[in-house]
């Protein structure tokens, strides 16, 4: 329905008799469903009814897996290594499994930094969610890349060593004199899916890795 009817107007719609219309249409506004407004011409009562528009609500879930190297004295922040994370927005709840994406996050690793010197950090820290409620408008910001509802998406991002800066500044304490900059590797390395997937891509092509993400699904698969 879109607009304002009266009762006789939904029972010559549906082909229902008058007291038929009136009970539905009473039912639906007691369920949020249909807004009554009634207007009055002298002695004279009309009843309409119109449509409620029900926001359409979308359930995200993400799992992030992040790496610290423990620095002294203890008070000190510790020092960020690298971090993976899946997301996914599903139209129903239960669709993704937060066990199936933690084993994406670890494999999102091992794609990318396949020596796995993350894994052996000292401090592991994870975060989760799980069929949280979202508008539609938050699917975009959640899944980045391709944007898509029941299509899950893979981040990774390898973090500047804040202790690496600081042996630097101590082998080049003049650096600005002598415009001798940082090496590439000294900055963070961000992977969204697009990259992700094409390296992974690569590999299978290549023979090195055995198992696929499958956004759909969200969790691994074999390789046929």
């Amino acid at each position: 329905m879109r607009g304002e009817f009266t009762r006789s107007q939904i029972a010559d719609a549906l082909g229902i008799t008058y007291w038929s219309a009136r009970y539905w249409s009473e039912r639906l506004v007691s369920e949020g469903i249909l807004n009554k407004r009634t207007e009055y011409i002298g002695q004279a009562r009309r009843i309409f009814y119109t449509q409620i528009r029900v926001r359409k609500v979308l359930y995200r879930t993400q799992y992030s897996i992040m790496f610290y190297k423990k620095v002294e004295p203890r008070s000190k922040t510790p020092d960020p290594i690298a971090e993976f994370r899946v997301t996914g927005v599903s139209d129903m709840r239960g669709r993704y499994k937060k066990e199936d994406f933690q084993q994406v996050c670890i494999y999102t690793g091992v794609i990318l930094a396949p020596q796995t010197y993350w894994v052996k950090q000292d401090i592991r820290i994870t975060a989760d969610e799980l069929d949280e409620e979202i508008d539609e408008d938050e699917l975009a910001y959640s899944v980045p890349v391709f944007k898509l509802l029941n299509y899950c998406e893979r981040y990774a991002v390898f973090f500047k060593s804040k202790m690496y800066g600081s042996r630097w500044r101590q082998t080049y304490p003049n650096w600005w004199d002598t415009e001798r900059l940082p090496a590439e590797t000294a900055r963070d390395y961000p992977y969204d899916e697009k990259i992700i997937k094409s390296t992974e891509e690569f590999k299978i092509n290549a023979g090195v890795l055995k198992k696929r993400f499958n956004n759909t699904v969200g969790r691994m698969e074999d390789v046929e």
